[in-house]
C-alpha cells in the first residue's frame, strides 16, 4: 500500500491543485478557481498543502495568510478554503491529516486564528467552532422606496466605478472598524476576481455614492449572470457611512430590476442596520468556523482593542492558557476556567457572550466585569 505524503505544494504542483479544485467546485459556465481565488494558488505566498499518493495529488487545502485589524489591534490569521479530495480517495482521513499540518504551520508562523470556510465534522473535530451572528436583510422594491424616503440626500450622486476612484475607495475601506489589511492593489484584485460572486454564478458591479466633498460610500454588488434563472442579488462588500450605503442598495434594487438584494450585516454595523430597518430580516450565524491557534498569542494580539473598550477593567483582567483547550480568566483575585467553545462564544458571539459575561460576573462578584463586553465580531 502506497504511503501518503502530506506537505506544502511545490511551485510546479499548483496547476494540479487548480484542476482538482475546478473538478470539485466548478461547472463549465463558471470561471476557474485560480481566477476566483488567486491567493489560494499564489506562487508568491506558496502556503497551501496537499496529500500525495505515488506522486499524485489526491487531496488539497488552500491556505492564505492575512492581517485583520480590529480597532487598535492587529491579528495574524490564516484562512483555509478550496478543501477537496478526489472521489476515489474520500473517506480515508487525508483532509484531516492535512488540516493537522496546517494547524502546526499556523502556530509556527505566529498566527492567532484560523478562519475556515466550512463547518462540517472535519473542522469540528479540530476544535473549529461556529461563531458570530449576522442579520440578513432583504432589500426589495418596497423597502428600497422606504430607504430612499427616510434617508434621501439630494447632494448624493450615484455612479459606477471609474479608474480614478481607487484612492478614495481605499480610504473608505481603511476607516472600517473591523477590516482586512488591504492595499489599493489588493482591493482592485479582489473586485476583479469575484470570488464569492463567481461561486453563486454572479458578477460584480461596483457603485459609488459621492458629493462635492468627496466619496461617501462604495458598494460591491453581486448580480446574477442569468437573470432568467436567478433574479436575486447580494451585497458582497461595502464601506462608508450607513446612509449612503443604504442609498446605494436602494438604487441598485431599482436600477438592475432584481427581486431582492441580500445584505449580511454584522451586528456591530449598527448605523447600516438602522438604515435597512424597512427591509425584511433574519438572524443567522456566520457561514464558517474559527480555530484559536494559540490562546495567549490571541490575547496578546487582541489586547489593544480590549483597552479601547474598557481600559480600567482590562488592566486588571488577566487571561492565560490553561492547557491546550482552556482559558483561565482572572479579575481582582477571582478565577474562572472556560473551555475553547465557551471562549470563542465570549469573544465572537454577541448573544452568547452576554450570557457568559453574566455568569463570569457572578463568579467574580463584579458588575463592572459584566459591563465589559469582550465581544468584537
Amino acid at each position: 500500500m502506497a504511503e501518503i505524503e502530506i506537505r506544502m505544494l511545490n511551485s510546479d504542483e499548483f496547476e494540479e491543485a487548480v484542476q482538482l479544485s475546478n473538478q470539485t467546485f466548478r461547472s463549465s459556465d463558471q470561471s476557474s478557481m485560480e481566477l476566483a481565488f488567486p491567493q489560494v494558488f499564489s506562487l508568491s505566498l506558496r502556503q497551501s498543502y496537499g496529500a500525495f499518493k505515488n506522486g499524485k495529488m489526491v487531496s488539497f487545502i488552500g491556505l492564505v495568510p492575512a492581517i485583520i485589524h480590529i480597532g487598535a489591534a492587529s491579528l495574524n490569521v490564516f484562512s483555509i478554503g478550496s478543501v477537496c479530495t478526489e472521489p476515489a480517495s474520500r473517506g480515508k482521513g487525508y483532509a484531516s491529516k492535512i488540516l493537522n499540518h496546517i494547524l502546526a504551520h499556523a502556530d509556527r508562523a505566529g498566527a492567532s486564528l484560523l478562519l475556515v470556510s466550512g463547518y462540517g465534522p472535519l473542522y469540528t473535530r479540530a476544535n473549529c467552532f461556529r461563531f458570530g451572528t449576522v442579520m440578513r436583510y432583504s432589500v426589495e422594491a418596497e423597502s428600497a422606496e422606504a430607504i430612499v424616503k427616510n434617508h434621501s440626500d439630494s447632494d448624493c450622486e450615484i455612479r459606477e466605478l471609474t479608474a480614478a476612484d481607487w484612492f478614495d475607495i481605499s480610504e473608505l475601506a481603511r476607516k472600517r472598524i473591523i477590516r482586512y489589511e488591504q492595499s489599493v492593489w489588493d482591493l482592485a484584485a479582489l473586485m476583479r476576481s469575484q470570488a464569492m460572486a463567481s461561486c453563486m454564478k454572479m458578477h460584480h458591479k461596483v457603485l459609488l455614492a459621492g458629493a462635492n466633498e468627496g466619496l461617501k460610500a462604495f458598494l460591491v454588488l453581486g448580480l446574477p449572470n442569468d437573470p432568467q434563472q436567478n433574479s436575486d442579488a447580494m451585497a458582497v462588500e461595502w464601506g462608508g457611512d450607513g446612509d449612503s450605503i443604504g442609498q446605494l442598495l436602494a438604487y441598485a434594487a431599482q436600477k438592475y430590476q432584481v427581486s431582492r438584494i441580500e445584505v449580511p450585516v454584522p451586528w456591530h454595523e449598527t448605523s447600516l442596520a438602522k438604515v435597512l430597518a424597512p427591509a425584511k430580516k433574519t438572524r443567522d450565524q456566520n457561514l464558517g468556523t474559527v480555530h484559536i491557534v494559540d490562546f495567549e498569542r490571541f490575547i496578546r494580539q487582541i489586547r489593544p482593542f480590549l483597552h479601547e473598550k474598557s481600559d480600567s477593567v482590562t488592566q486588571r483582567l488577566q487571561l492565560k492558557a490553561s492547557g491546550k483547550k482552556n482559558v483561565e480568566i482572572e479579575l481582582d483575585g477571582h478565577h474562572a476556567i472556560l473551555d475553547s467553545r465557551s471562549f470563542v462564544s465570549l469573544v465572537f458571539d454577541q448573544i452568547r457572550a452576554v450570557l457568559t459575561m453574566s455568569k463570569l460576573a457572578a463568579v467574580f462578584k463584579s458588575k463592572k466585569f459584566d459591563d465589559c463586553n469582550l465581544c468584537f465580531i
